[in-house]
């Protein structure tokens, strides 16, 4: 066996050793996985608590004096980790750079070099980056998270479900203005009293708690991710009746939803994020339904 031959086959049997030990760490699978939120609530699963009682027979909902500015982000994987998994990333990247460079197969001295030289940089840490997420260019980036802003989602989310609401109960809901306190000059406004005062004997508070994009099953592809929390209290007695969660996107489907649509970040991005908008609206929208719609919440119509 030459030496040339012998060299790159032991690189790559160090590949496949190294791939197995990679095999065992606890990071569950890409799908699903986060890559732009906007929100603080962490991605969980749909829950539902149930408080039994009379069903409302006059409903308001809560409107907030002031839609919250959003912040998006990107969420980069963490990178700083050595050992097998960081050799493993290092020696990835090394077959890469060799790969994408011609000479360097011809050159075999080199290749090797590459090679073992980022595979000991990933064993001691060095970060090594090849997500899509963060190949995709600042002006992409800056289109998805402009579309984000200008969608609006906490608006859509409450037209769509007094839209929803007023075709359950054949009636629109009332709406209640909310203003937070924000210190002794602005002592904000209590929520149940103004629905008492309406006659409404419920309130109901229909809130995104994040909102973004997440990785799906293939390759290089993401979908739309949304939480949305629901909660109906007692206007009499500020008792908690309802307390409904759902969240939608890969990696977690929620029941009565067609397969989350997955797609490139270079194509949402494409037309001033028109596929984003329209993906997050339409996930919105359905959640609405589904929250309007639900046997369990107690209304009297």
């Amino acid at each position: 066996m030459g030496t040339p031959f012998r060299d790159l086959l032991i690189v790559w049997l160090a590949a496949a050793l190294l791939a197995g030990c990679a095999s065992t760490e606890t990071e569950g699978p890409k799908e699903g996985r986060v890559v732009l939120q906007a929100g603080a609530a962490p991605p969980g699963s749909s829950s539902v608590v149930i408080v039994p009682g009379e069903r409302v027979r006059r409903l308001a909902l809560l409107v907030p004096g002031g839609d919250p500015a959003w912040q998006a982000g990107w969420v980069e994987v963490d990178k700083k980790k050595g050992g097998p998994e960081g050799a493993y990333s290092g020696l990835m990247t090394g077959l890469m750079i060799v790969q994408s460079v011609p000479y360097l197969i011809g050159f075999w001295p080199a290749a090797v070099g590459v090679v073992v030289g980022t595979t000991a940089m990933g064993a001691f840490g060095a970060q090594f980056d090849s997500t899509t997420s963060s190949r995709l260019t600042a002006a992409d980036r800056a289109t998805i998270v402009q579309a984000l802003t200008d969608l609006k989602p906490d608006q859509l989310l409450r037209q769509s479900a007094a839209a929803d609401l007023a075709a359950r109960m054949g009636s629109p809901p009332l709406s209640v203005l909310w203003y937070p306190t924000w210190g002794p000059d602005t002592p904000g406004t209590d929520p149940l009293a103004e629905a008492r005062g309406q006659g409404a004997d419920g309130v109901l508070n229909v809130s995104l708690e994040a909102f973004g994009l997440a990785m799906g099953e293939e390759a290089d592809t993401f979908g739309v991710f949304v939480r949305v929390r629901a909660q109906l209290a007692d206007s009499a007695g500020g008792e908690i009746r309802y307390d409904r969660v759902l969240e939608q996107g890969p990696g977690r489907p929620l029941a009565g939803f067609p397969k989350p649509a997955t797609y490139t970040l270079d194509f949402l991005s494409i037309d001033q994020g028109r596929v984003f908008r329209y993906e997050m609206q339409n996930v919105i929208v359905r959640m609405a339904r589904i929250l309007a719609e639900d046997p369990e919440l107690p209304l009297a119509r």
